[in-house]
Formats: C-alpha cells, structure tokens, sequence
C-alpha cells in the first residue's frame, strides 16, 4: 500500500543545521497531514492500523531531526 505521506530516507548527521531544518519543517506538515488523514479514516469508519504504525514511524524521524538541531544549536 502506498500513502501520500512515504518516508523518504534523509539522515545524515554532517548536513548542516538549515538542511536539517528544511527537512523538519517538510517532516512537520507531513506528520500534521497524516494524523488529519488518520483522524478522517477513523471518522469514516476504515481500518488505519497500518497508517498509524506509518505515521509513529515518520513521528519517530521528525523527533530525531529535532534531536540533530537541538544538538547542533
């Protein structure tokens, strides 16, 4: 199955901090997207286990990009 909201693989920990925050706000607007999303399905009554075990898994990415920017701060 395939969502508006895949992962694309961005980690490295030499970008330097205005790549790292481009990619958290792209990562941002992706999480707030995907739980609208997640929250229309449930209210329309679909099964969205498998989007939600998604969007913990991009929740977790945008988390460890905030870690790296806190760090280099």
């Amino acid at each position: 199955m395939t969502h508006a909201f895949d992962p694309v693989e961005h980690r490295s920990t030499s970008r330097p901090s205005t790549d790292l925050d481009a990619r958290r706000r792209t990562l941002e607007v992706r999480v707030d997207d995907g739980y609208q999303r997640i929250d229309q399905a449930v209210l329309s009554g679909s099964d969205v286990t498998d989007w939600e075990s998604f969007w913990l898994r991009l929740l977790d990415e945008y988390e460890d990009v905030c870690r790296e920017l806190d760090q280099a701060a």
